[in-house]
């Protein structure tokens, strides 16, 4: 039987396959941060960027809303969330709590799965050689979530994988601003640990990685405060 076909508005474009089009792009936008935290969408704008009428990127935009990464304002429309210190750090100590249970609870990687590991982190260091940022961010992210995908925890999963889309856009800060030789260097100490089925010193390295790039992050977001303000943990 084949597929219903996708709802067709009055204007001849394909409702479903725009507004989920539209959603990628925004998304991608957002967390590439060539949408910057705090900026409003002009709609108009953006649905002649993205080749889409009003309709479809009215719903792509309460999609994002619901998300997380944008938040709307009545009377005004819709803005790229802006986290303040204070959100961000509530945010990571939650975070540290869902990476540690995914870590603490993960089986060990096989032979394979830890080149794999190897060849990714060495993919992360290359790109930010190469000033490369976005492919940074997004292969770091794919390093961390292939080990918390260990854990068979996936509500916590599904959970962490949340957090760390509403903190994108200000790791990708920290990936321009960190010196990515050391968090490969402490990638390599974790994968080391999952061979050695280390389990202390796993939770260890994680938990000293997460606050070594938290400090840069909050940094980024409010300087002015960043030294009234502690990290809890990190990312």
């Amino acid at each position: 039987m084949s597929e219903p076909a996708a709802e067709v508005p009055s204007d001849g474009e394909p409702r479903t396959s725009s507004v989920a089009a539209a959603v990628e792009s925004l998304r991608r936008s957002v967390l590439l941060c060539e949408l910057m935290p705090g900026q409003q969408i002009r709609q108009d704008e953006m649905a002649a960027t993205l080749g889409v009428s009003r309709v479809p990127l009215r719903e792509a935009l309460r999609v994002l809303a619901g998300e997380g990464l944008l938040i709307h304002r009545p009377h005004q429309g819709y803005f790229v969330a802006k986290l303040s210190a204070e959100q961000f750090q509530q945010i990571v100590f939650l975070l540290d709590y869902l990476e540690t249970e995914l870590i603490r609870t993960a089986r060990w990687p096989t032979t394979e799965e830890l080149q794999q590991l190897c060849d990714l982190n060495a993919q992360v260091l290359h790109a930010s050689e190469a000033s490369d940022l976005a492919t940074a961010a997004d292969l770091n992210r794919r390093l961390h979530f292939m080990v918390f995908r260990l854990s068979p925890q996936e509500f916590l999963l599904g959970e962490a994988e949340r957090f760390w889309q509403l903190a994108q856009p200000y790791r990708l800060l920290h990936v321009a601003s960190s010196d990515m030789t050391r968090s490969a260097h402490q990638h390599n100490e974790l994968i080391d640990a999952l061979a050695a089925h280390d389990r202390g010193l796993c939770l260890r390295i994680s938990s000293d990685h997460r606050r070594s790039t938290t400090a840069v992050a909050i940094g980024m977001i409010d300087s002015a405060g960043a030294s009234r303000h502690r990290p809890v943990a990190g990312l």
